[in-house]
């Protein structure tokens, strides 16, 4: 009696593992998670190039740079389905096997016997060798490959790393950076008003207002990362001081020293004008808490502050800096890959 379930028994304590796929998306990329629990970034890899990461030494988070073994990038989402999988698997094998010993058992009784005994096996389903793959989730907008090893990965929002090989791009980290910025430029007035809703009008306006005054430090700190990782790449140019990328003057002449051609040959002197005031009230949000003294008015000849007053930053202010920046960011680029040491 029972035998049929003795040997399903038997047959899943030797089973040391459960097959369960996964499907790509429409685009054709694999779900994958940062397995560090103070990050679980969502991000996708394309399934040719997930197919070759899958004999790499690591996997590296695009978000945060954990980097692990290509085994533990599973989703949340598809662990627990996994498991789900592989536990219905376990009780379809053991139902398929006490259904089958009902029946066996049933079919010996005799039919004449003046005691009828009979099995029934209720709940349950009986196992199934069908495989449904654990589904995608939607599609990621920002979709990229790398430069260094050609991987390719989507995100939401942002993406600092490679996970095929780690590299983390300048060019890529720049024009993210502006792009956020843009972003909070865009979103001033539903931040506002949601804050508005919540908190009240006087919250409302101290939280618009430093979303965009925030955005001169966060530009004028990508331009400088960003010469400071292209400046590095260029055969024989001297060392570059500490933080000179934030000094237009200073950060022109070591391009014209490096290239021959500084930020006067690559953006019309107006630009670069405009560009000097917002640097200069980027260093007064960052030094004075944005007011005005007799360095700034010298630096700078700005003709609509006097000294104590305090700046205003408007979205057309930094729409015309990120402009100019992502101007500059183009040419600086022409300029370097022609003397570049490489990678």
């Amino acid at each position: 009696m029972f035998q049929n379930l003795r040997k399903a028994l038997n047959q899943l304590s030797k089973t040391t593992s459960v097959s369960v796929g996964i499907s790509a998306d429409e685009k054709g990329y694999f779900d994958k998670e940062c397995p560090s629990d103070s990050c679980l970034f969502p991000f996708k890899v394309k399934a040719e190039d997930w197919a070759r990461l899958e004999g790499a030494s690591q996997i590296t988070c695009p978000m945060c740079g954990h980097a692990a073994t290509p085994n533990k990038w599973f989703t949340t989402e598809q662990v627990e389905q996994a498991k789900a999988k592989a536990v219905a698997s376990f009780q379809g094998a053991i139902n398929g096997a006490m259904r089958d010993d009902a029946t066996e058992f049933n079919q010996r009784q005799p039919r004449n016997s003046f005691i009828k005994m009979s099995m029934k096996v209720t709940g349950g389903e009986r196992s199934s060798d069908i495989d449904v793959p654990i589904g995608a989730a939607e599609a990621m907008e920002l979709e990229i490959t790398c430069e260094a090893c050609s991987t390719r990965f989507a995100v939401i929002g942002s993406a600092f790393f490679c996970p095929g090989c780690g590299h983390s791009s300048a060019e890529r980290m720049f024009d993210d950076a502006l792009r956020k910025i843009d972003v909070k430029v865009s979103n001033v007035d539903v931040v506002r008003e949601a804050i508005e809703r919540q908190a009240g009008k006087d919250a409302a306006a101290v939280a618009a207002r430093s979303m965009l005054e925030s955005c001169l430090p966060d530009g004028v700190v990508a331009f400088q990362k960003h010469c400071e990782a292209l400046y590095a790449k260029v055969a024989g140019a001297k060392p570059a001081p500490f933080n000179a990328f934030q000094r237009l003057h200073d950060g022109s002449e070591l391009w014209r020293a490096a290239v021959g051609r500084g930020y006067s040959d690559w953006v019309a002197p107006g630009e670069l004008c405009t560009l000097s005031i917002m640097f200069q009230r980027r260093h007064l949000l960052a030094h004075a808490e944005g007011i005005v003294d007799a360095k700034y008015l010298a630096n700078t000849g700005d003709p609509d502050y006097v000294a104590g007053q305090r700046i205003v930053v408007r979205p057309q202010d930094v729409r015309e800096v990120i402009d100019i920046l992502a101007k500059l960011a183009k040419e600086i680029r022409a300029a370097v890959a022609p003397a570049a040491t490489g990678p």
